[in-house]
């Protein structure tokens, strides 16, 4: 296993000598958040392990307690977004005989998102980013990921950027990715440790005020700690934004290659990637505020997407090519209630067999607002995987009930 407590000590370390280059600027006549939160829920699943066979309804209840803290002074930001979320699974009825029973599961998900920058003069900006998590989601590790397993672990996130800008016309990125995995339970077939090491460069163009260019190229290395074999990918990518009154529309397209360290069945890897996104709210957001200040829930807002690419992470060397579609839509209801449309779509198709999953996601919410401290919200969706292969078919609806409350304590 990795030494990861070591690994955070020195990204603390790391972020407070950054924080102390970043505010040295001064903070004087800055925008000044201190916002508590705290969240609480109760969830229903008909199929909470997500089996083909072997379904069963479990009831989970959750509290969520967090601050957001942050400090703007328009040319230099520092953020903490930190909660934790305790959850506790009970099984609807008596647990069949040689079944685990759901509250072995409990846990507490930690989640701490650091961000902070600066621009020591007009044309220049440096930044880093850090999250850290402890988490059973599979998916916050990998956006592709096509895994229904519950297994826990720890995460940590590391970014450093620089930007610069060339003539009013061109733009240029250069960032350092970090991120480290490590699994509670490092039994066979129970998650594996790795990191990922990534570098990568950005070269934009802007046409005018609402139309740029941009070329990037990323390198990285996936490192595991027992029999997955390691892996090396390049990537390069070109895009195109532009800017509507209300949206922008993106379109991405490259080519990503992967060579293992040792022979895998699959293979080196290498596929067409891209990607479409349309974005935007209504009314805008206001640019004057703080990268941390979402602002006033809007009228309504959009968000589609649609692309392919490689999964990432391919514990016993699996992967495959993900094409997934994304929407999430909202509407305000007489300033009072937030609707929800959220789903999603994924195939799956596996490198090294026949195996291909169709998997799709779809959920309505409403959230009723008060006087934008308390929210009262309910959701009810349904979730499905189609494989054909045999014991990887599910199908899961869940209803969830949830309350929340924040305030502003230091906001001027």
């Amino acid at each position: 296993m990795y030494c990861f407590h070591r690994l955070l000590y020195t990204s603390v370390a790391a972020l407070f000598i950054c924080i102390t280059g970043l505010v040295s600027s001064g903070f004087a006549d800055g925008k000044f958040v201190i916002k508590p939160i705290i969240e609480t829920g109760f969830q229903r699943d008909d199929n909470f392990y997500k089996s083909e066979n072997r379904t069963r309804t479990v009831d989970t209840w959750n509290i969520k307690p967090g601050v957001l803290l942050g400090y703007d002074t328009g040319k230099s930001l520092v953020s903490l977004d930190y909660f934790l979320n305790y959850y506790d699974y009970k099984d609807e009825g008596t647990l069949p005989s040689g079944q685990r029973s759901a509250d072995t599961f409990d846990y507490t998900e930690h989640n701490a998102n650091f961000n902070a920058y600066t621009r020591p003069s007009e044309r220049l900006e440096l930044g880093l980013g850090n999250l850290f998590l402890k988490t059973r989601d599979p998916a916050s590790a990998d956006a592709a990921s096509n895994s229904v397993d519950r297994y826990k672990y720890n995460m940590n996130r590391f970014s450093p950027y620089v930007q610069y800008g060339f003539a009013d016309k061109f733009g240029l990125e250069l960032r350092y990715t970090n991120v480290m995995l490590d699994y509670t339970d490092d039994a066979p077939g129970e998650g594996e440790d790795a990191k990922e090491n990534r570098g990568g460069l950005t070269l934009s163009y802007y046409f005018n005020t609402t139309t740029s260019f941009d070329l990037g190229y990323q390198k990285w290395a996936y490192d595991y700690n027992k029999t997955t074999v390691d892996y090396d990918s390049q990537q390069v990518m070109a895009g195109v934004n532009h800017q509507f009154d209300y949206f922008t529309a993106r379109a991405e397209a490259g080519y990503h290659d992967r060579k293992f360290d040792r022979f895998v069945p699959t293979g080196d890897l290498n596929v067409f990637a891209w990607k479409l996104s349309l974005t935007g709210q209504n009314p805008p957001r206001d640019l004057a505020l703080p990268r941390w200040d979402v602002g006033p829930t809007p009228k309504s807002s959009v968000y589609l997407a649609i692309g392919s690419n490689l999964n990432d992470i391919g514990t016993g060397d699996t992967y495959y090519k993900s094409t997934r579609m994304d929407a999430r839509l909202t509407y305000l209801v007489l300033e009072k209630i937030n609707l929800v449309l959220t789903g999603w779509y994924t195939n799956s198709d596996y490198e090294a067999s026949t195996r291909q999953d169709d998997r799709w996601f779809v959920s309505g919410a409403a959230t009723y607002l008060f006087q934008n401290r308390f929210t009262l919200g309910i959701e009810a969706g349904h979730e499905e995987r189609d494989s054909n292969r045999t014991g990887f078919d599910f199908k899961n609806n869940f209803v969830m009930l949830k309350a929340g409350f924040s305030y502003d304590l230091a906001s001027r």
